[in-house]
């Protein structure tokens, strides 16, 4: 017969399976692949940075004609409610640079960078311990990236908003610098050595999660979408955000 704390780290063990298998449940988490998923990825940004935080931004802008699109949706109501833009430097200088002065290992064609991330406030929590739709585009993200041997990713984000990406295992560059387009609030410039997530995740409570289970919520296309699914004159979109 087990003793009292084995049977309880065994109860406690089941409940963190259960919740871990619960976590992805009610949404489904997919790389935009046609013009029509990436205006929802796209009006999802505009409802959070515009509407709820008073941003006087370009929706769309001149960087998502390079973009590629991660879009958390709603199962139950089909309701677009998380999105994600990744913009690779293959294809132009990042947004980031318009403020910081990049350092010299991510200035290359095999860098990526993850800006506008977005959910809508009714959904910025979990059903479990962890906020589900947080969680589902990182994974989605971190598959997406691998299948393309992403070496290296950045960020810009504020400093007390820094800690969700330390938590999957982004480094400070030391760089911080007032935002234009954001309201000129601060921001520092992170970075990821992707090439090495394996190592870098490895005493990760979560990693088999992030890198190795399948989740049924969690779609990463066979091939790698097209670029330019949304335009900045993309007359469907502002027909659509002015409706």
């Amino acid at each position: 017969m087990k003793a009292i704390g084995e049977a309880s780290r065994d109860l406690q063990t089941a409940d963190h399976d259960d919740s871990m298998a619960a976590l992805l449940h009610g949404y489904r988490f997919t790389v935009c692949e046609r013009a029509e998923t990436a205006r929802e990825a796209v009006e999802v940004r505009r409802r959070v940075y515009v509407e709820q935080s008073g941003y006087n931004l370009p929706v769309p802008d001149a960087y998502d004609s390079r973009s590629w699109f991660l879009l958390a949706r709603s199962v139950a109501t089909g309701q677009a409610v998380g999105s994600m833009r990744i913009t690779p430097r293959f294809a132009g200088p990042f947004e980031c640079e318009e403020y910081f002065t990049m350092p010299r290992h991510l200035v290359t064609p095999r860098a990526i960078e993850l800006n506008r991330f977005a959910i809508l406030p009714e959904h910025r929590k979990g059903k479990t311990f962890l906020p589900s739709v947080t969680f589902g585009l990182f994974t989605l993200g971190i598959r997406f990236l691998q299948r393309m041997r992403t070496p290296l990713l950045t960020i810009a984000t504020k400093p007390q908003r820094a800690w969700t990406y330390h938590w999957i295992g982004f480094e400070e560059t030391g760089l911080v610098a007032p935002y234009g387009k954001l309201g000129n609030s601060e921001h520092s410039l992170l970075w990821y050595d992707f090439a090495n997530i394996d190592r870098v995740l490895a005493d990760h409570p979560f990693r088999d999660f992030l890198l190795r289970e399948e989740h049924a919520e969690v779609v990463v296309p066979s091939r790698v979408p097209a670029l330019g699914l949304i335009r900045p004159d993309d007359e469907a979109l502002r027909l659509a955000l002015s409706a």
